[in-house]
């Protein structure tokens, strides 16, 4: 386990997951320093994994405005011709996630929703059943903030967590939003093209890993990861989870900083990048 806190050299923090708070742990990093950021924050009104704040606001808004806070930061530590990977889902206001589930559509998190404590409904934005638009107002606002979004990517899954109700669809597809700092940009097209990853609708089954239920896949990462950053470039994911980002960059020969706020998330992680780097070293005859 890495635990650092104190020093702005960027070389202490790579190929690491440091455990704490990214609120604190990103002003170590220098300006325009990181030139990928992929990453998937908690969702608002969601699971509980530990210590997190983000997410457990009792009014949606105020989920915006934090997290919000975050990415102003983000964009100062991206490099000029970076990107930026956000991928965030969605919720239906009242209902504290899934939680009405029942039978097979029921989940083992369902009891994280029923401890949320939510704003009263107004009759107006807070209405019973109302789709939130999170991701949209979350978007806006980061343009706001000066950032270029480049693209709106729907990630449909064809294995979805269930989410059931008689009287509207079914959920299937979250958001991963493309943004940018600046016009100019490192994106390769002919490699989008090889990996079939050119299009702004990706079909990519959901995996969770051991304990972390809402991890977002390896298969989903490395084409982003291809696509947008160079051999040994520095790819980093502020709210790192169980380690996806990382692993995908290791698998595609980028360097990576994780931070995550979650002690056993750490735990999870570090063993797991541990494993991949033994699994990369046997594929090349270097064990």
């Amino acid at each position: 386990m890495h635990y650092i806190y104190t020093n702005n050299m960027i070389s202490n923090f790579l190929n690491k997951i440091i455990c704490g708070d990214t609120e604190q742990l990103i002003k170590e990093l220098s300006n325009n320093s990181i030139n990928l950021i992929v990453t998937s924050p908690p969702y608002f009104g969601c699971r509980v994994y530990g210590n997190e704040t983000l997410g457990r606001e009792e009014n949606p808004l105020e989920y915006i405005i934090n997290l919000l806070k975050y990415t102003i930061e983000f964009k100062r530590v991206l490099h000029k011709e970076g990107s930026f990977y956000l991928n965030i889902g969605d919720i239906y206001f009242g209902t504290k996630g899934f939680s009405r589930n029942k039978g097979n559509y029921a989940r083992k998190t369902d009891k994280h929703y029923f401890e949320h404590k939510i704003v009263k409904p107004d009759g107006k934005y807070l209405q019973y059943k109302q789709l939130l638009m999170l991701p949209e107002r979350i978007a806006i606002g980061m343009q706001e903030q000066g950032w270029m979004l480049r693209n709106k990517i729907i990630w449909e899954k064809p294995n979805p967590v269930p989410s059931y109700s008689s009287d509207r669809r079914y959920p299937v597809y979250e958001h991963i939003f493309h943004f940018v700092k600046s016009r100019k940009y490192f994106f390769d097209l002919e490699i989008a093209k090889k990996l079939n990853n050119h299009r702004d609708i990706y079909r990519n089954g959901i995996e969770p890993f051991k304990e972390h239920q809402a991890s977002f896949p390896v298969s989903l990462i490395k084409p982003l990861i291809l696509t947008t950053s160079k051999e040994n470039d520095i790819i980093f994911d502020p709210f790192m989870g169980s380690g996806t980002t990382a692993v995908a960059a290791i698998e595609t020969k980028r360097s990576f900083i994780g931070f995550e706020i979650n002690e056993e998330f750490c735990q999870i992680a570090d063993k797991r990048i541990k494993e991949s780097e033994v699994k990369i070293r046997y594929t090349l005859n270097l064990v």
